[in-house]
């Protein structure tokens, strides 16, 4: 069996907290999605888990050839948990306190495109199906090149099934999110099939500056594309990629390294920061799952935040804090749910004790 890559489990714990914390933002305080640390935090945590399950997508057979992932338990796995804990929300919500931006009805699960706010394993589930088909294609191709001109001409089908379908089954399918983290899913796929050269990207010190450079400038147009007079829909798509992919190879040149010293097998404990941070990696589907039933309404914070004029630095410390205990109770539900086939099946998605 391969060892665990702990510095993935590690990317995917910060990647659950980031995403806990713009939820503190958006549905504790409300209209606070308008601050700069929230707009930080949406470009990075999806990107980065659709990234690493890109990654992880890609099985070898003992034949050398590249695998179909199956389909059937990819949908136990993404597409039950995902229906059992959003019908429980919906009878939950009116109880919470919160002021939701999902629609959290029947009707914004099955109609919706945000399902509720479980987008996430959804559209994960409709990116692997297209990388199932995409399978065959891929294994046939000689070069890296020509990989990635098979993956261009899908998303541009992809683009031109979005183009075409009517709103109605747009929504419902939330095939817009489908086309917009399929290159990042794709772009894990290659980068597991050529892991050496990505490592040695990751691993180059130049490689790092220009990334740092690249994502600072993309997302600055991505944040606040109105302010530039070339920032077209399509424009701010392709930046959206170039910032995404940026972004993996700082992840990965950045945790990586950290990993490797606090899990070195020559130490007598791992690090503690490491080691927990690697521990929310592996209970980040859970706890994306259950988080949204352990959040609370704090509209009393909205005018303090507001005095320091939504600045950065206060605004991250408080969400951090907030998600703290979010993330706490999600974990001691976990615990509770781990004894239970049924309650792991529909609404953690994991394995039972």
């Amino acid at each position: 069996m391969r060892p665990r890559l702990k510095y993935f489990d590690m990317m995917k714990g910060l990647a659950i907290f980031l995403v806990v914390m713009g939820h503190v933002l958006t549905m504790c305080v409300r209209e606070i999605d308008r601050a700069p640390v929230f707009k930080f935090i949406g470009q990075i945590h999806m990107p980065l888990f659709f990234f690493i399950s890109g990654w992880f997508a890609v099985k070898i057979g003992s034949d050398g050839l590249l695998k179909t992932p199956g389909l059937l338990s990819r949908a136990k796995r993404l597409l039950l948990p995902m229906l059992g804990a959003s019908t429980l929300f919906i009878y939950y919500y009116p109880h919470s306190g919160l002021q939701s931006p999902f629609d959290s009805t029947w009707s914004g699960l099955w109609l919706n495109v945000w399902k509720n706010g479980y987008w996430f394993t959804f559209v994960l589930f409709e990116i692997f199906a297209v990388y199932a088909a995409l399978t065959f294609v891929l294994r046939r191709m000689a070069s890296f090149w020509l990989e990635l001109l098979a993956v261009a001409v899908a998303w541009a089908v992809l683009g031109g099934i979005y183009y075409v379908l009517p709103g109605v089954c747009d929504a419902a399918m939330s095939f817009e999110l489908v086309f917009t983290f399929f290159p990042i899913f794709m772009a894990g796929v290659l980068a597991r099939r050529h892991a050496d050269a990505f490592m040695r990207l990751c691993a180059s010190s130049e490689a790092l500056t220009v990334s740092l450079f690249v994502t600072v400038i993309c997302m600055a147009f991505v944040c606040w594309p109105w302010r530039y007079s070339f920032g077209s829909a399509f424009n701010v798509i392709l930046a959206q990629i170039v910032m995404q992919i940026s972004l993996a190879i700082i992840a990965v040149a950045v945790v990586k390294p950290w990993s490797e010293r606090a899990f070195d097998p020559a130490r007598e404990k791992p690090g503690r920061f490491a080691a927990m941070w690697a521990f929310l990696g592996d209970k980040s589907l859970a706890i994306y799952l259950l988080h949204y039933f352990f959040l609370y309404p704090m509209p009393f914070m909205k005018p303090m935040l507001e005095s320091f004029d939504l600045a950065v630095v206060p605004l991250t410390v408080f969400a951090a804090l907030g998600a703290i205990p979010v993330i706490a109770l999600g974990l001691c539900a976990d615990y509770i749910f781990s004894f239970s086939r049924f309650l792991c099946t529909f609404l953690t998605g994991s394995t039972p004790k």
